[in-house]
């Protein structure tokens, strides 16, 4: 049986992906997965080795063959996106306009357009020294990051059987758009970065109430917790209230700082008992999943 946990955060910023690393390495042996598609950095930190790449397809986009092309300017007049323009020199499609609608195709009498796939992005399957990494690549202006984040998951799931581990430990996206909901549906447990700021307490309320609505159990790390005493306490009374355990609260750490420069993870600065209070939190998350039910090696 494999368990999932999924590290998401309702705003960017809060140390979603530094915790995810920290847990990577506190777990000792799991499939990674970094399904923040449109930003992904998990990388930086866990530096894995490239092993397979695979092109990403995220729907189609329309090509223009000239020697076909009669100058009849129907599928400029049918385009709604602007990507099909006259010019002196004949008609001129703008491949970052076209949004892949097939309407000019369809019009076209002379069969001088025709839909192909269009390349979105890559994904990876690589090898860090914790386990497989799933990453991915999407292409500045591509969208369908929600199915990008599903192929990721789905690989991840087959990696699993073929290496006989029980824990995919994904790193989300932020928000609550598509890609959340692919990333979040259907997983084990949810762990929510947030911090004590008003936009943090905001988007805490929103990512909370999407777990929610999905039936996802869910457990919340305060991060930068001294930050601000009177909202970090807003968040444990919200906690508490909803019923949601609380992992740990990591104080703000100049440290933090450095050590992520350096490559180093957040149970790795021992200053201002931040590695204890990472520590903390991933044992607190075993025992929310059920620590054993999975295979892993707990080293701090």
């Amino acid at each position: 049986m494999t368990t999932e946990i999924t590290i998401v955060s309702g705003k960017g910023g809060t140390g979603k992906t530094s915790v995810a690393a920290a847990f990577a390495k506190l777990a000792g042996r799991a499939v990674i997965c970094d399904l923040d598609v449109d930003a992904a950095d998990l990388h930086i930190l866990l530096q894995p080795e490239i092993l397979e790449t695979t092109a990403f397809g995220g729907g189609k986009i329309a090509v223009l063959e000239q020697s076909k092309c009669k100058q009849c300017v129907l599928c400029e007049r049918y385009c709604r996106f602007g990507a099909i323009t006259k010019t002196k020199k004949g008609v001129k499609l703008d491949p970052i306009r076209c949004e892949g609608c097939g309407v000019c195709a369809h019009f076209c009498p002379f069969g001088a357009m025709t839909m192909c796939p269009r390349k979105s992005g890559q994904w990876f399957r690589s090898r860090t020294d914790f386990g497989t990494m799933l990453h991915a690549e999407l292409y500045p202006g591509e969208e369908n990051s929600g199915l990008l984040v599903t192929r990721l998951r789905e690989e991840a799931q087959e990696a699993c059987k073929e290496e006989e581990c029980g824990l995919i430990l994904s790193d989300g996206p932020p928000g609550i758009g598509c890609p959340v909901i692919s990333a979040i549906t259907g997983t084990g447990f949810v762990v929510i970065v947030t911090e004590p700021t008003v936009s943090g307490v905001h988007d805490f309320r929103r990512i909370a109430d999407l777990c929610e609505h999905f039936g996802r159990p869910l457990g919340v790390l305060l991060n930068k917790a001294d930050l601000n005493s009177v909202l970090a306490d807003e968040i444990d009374a919200l906690c508490e209230k909803r019923r949601y355990p609380v992992l740990a609260h990591i104080p703000y750490e100049p440290a933090i700082v450095r050590a992520l420069v350096e490559g180093r993870t957040l149970n790795q600065v021992r200053e201002n008992g931040v590695a204890d209070a990472v520590g903390q939190a991933w044992r607190r998350v075993l025992s929310q999943i059920g620590h054993k039910k999975i295979k892993t090696k707990m080293k701090e």
